[in-house]
């Protein structure tokens, strides 16, 4: 039997060099591995041998059946890389690859500056983490003031920070700016008036989310200082940046509002162009949006830019991207522009 076996391999190691396809090589490895043929019948045949022939005949017999298994899957690889590559047609055209493009928030947002930079402000981004400092204290918003609850803030947790000079520690607050209005104080650090500048970025409010609103949005805050500014001037060009952007036949209407860091406040409603002032979901049903707060800065933020309220005034404004991009767009749900959904951002 071990003759029968050497035999046997060295057939199907020269037979299988001959070996031109995978039909030809499936035939091979049903004439030698075959449940009919020689070596199959060998390896039942083990257990009627002689108990001392058993395991010498038992294990070579599995060799020799691991040794041919091996050469065809080797075989077969070659073979089927082969047949690979001789089935190309290179004639068929390949798979049309997608380009990506922009979010529609980003294009609308370079809208949106775009006009301001023609009006002559200057473009200033911000950090998105920022300390209570600037997000709060530095705009009149004091610490255990109720005007804090009006932003419903995401805070952060952080070890205590190292004075370098003293070697003491102390607690530095930080947040997810819930406005882009610390940027008012951080730009005038390195700045003087006059100024006209706006400061795009994302937001974060804790908040629940509906048609209207969502807990990740972007605003664009503007901050214009310079002598004899009046609320004329905060009117005119939040007019005139309406009208550049909806076409002229806009309506606004402006309301009286509280915000800590200006003073006089007011708030800019635009009517719906979604429902036509009709009311839906996205207005609340009552036909306008309330499109960005504004006011006079307020004096002591003015003092707080080391800027003197006595020899100069300015105007605030902070809109939300998202609303205008809404219904520039006739968009109805804002919670669209962050789910990802190609079949929604695909249209833009």
């Amino acid at each position: 039997m071990e003759d029968k076996l050497k035999k046997i391999l060295e057939k199907v190691t020269k037979e299988i060099s001959d070996v031109k396809s995978l039909s030809d090589l499936e035939k091979l490895k049903n004439r030698f591995l075959g449940r009919k043929e020689e070596l199959s019948k060998i390896l039942r045949g083990v257990k009627d041998l002689p108990k001392d022939k058993k395991p010498i005949i038992g294990k070579m017999g599995n060799n020799v059946r691991q040794e041919i298994e091996a050469m065809i899957r080797e075989v077969e690889g070659d073979l089927s890389e082969s047949s690979d590559k001789n089935n190309i047609d290179l004639t068929i055209p390949g798979e049309k690859i997608e380009r990506g493009h922009l979010h529609p928030l980003t294009q609308f947002l370079r809208k949106v500056t775009d006009i301001f930079i023609r009006m002559g402000f200057e473009v200033v981004p911000g950090p998105e983490v920022e300390t209570a400092k600037y997000n709060f204290d530095l705009l009149n918003i004091p610490k255990d003031h109720p005007s804090r609850d009006l932003w419903d803030t995401y805070y952060i947790e952080k070890p205590e920070e190292v004075n370098k000079k003293k070697k003491k520690r102390k607690k530095v607050d930080l947040l997810l700016r819930t406005h882009t209005s610390p940027m008012q104080i951080r730009a005038m650090e390195k700045r003087k008036p006059p100024i006209r500048l706006i400061v795009p970025g994302r937001v974060f409010r804790h908040e629940a989310t509906d048609a209207g609103h969502e807990t990740t949005f972007y605003q664009c805050e503007g901050l214009v200082i310079d002598k004899e500014i009046k609320v004329t001037d905060l009117i005119g060009t939040v007019q005139i940046f309406l009208k550049t952007l909806f076409g002229k036949k806009v309506k606004t209407r402006v309301r009286p509002h509280f915000y800590p860091f200006t003073e006089p406040s007011m708030d800019f409603d635009m009517s719906c162009l979604l429902c036509e002032g009709k009311g839906c979901p996205v207005c609340g049903q009552t036909g306008w949006l309330e499109m960005m707060g504004s006011g006079m800065v307020h004096p002591k933020v003015l003092i707080n830019m080391k800027v003197d309220p006595k020899k100069y005034t300015g105007f605030a404004f902070g809109m939300g991207i998202d609303r205008f991009m809404m219904l520039y767009y006739g968009i109805d749900d804002i919670r669209l522009s962050y789910k990802g959904d190609l079949r929604f951002l695909n249209q833009f």
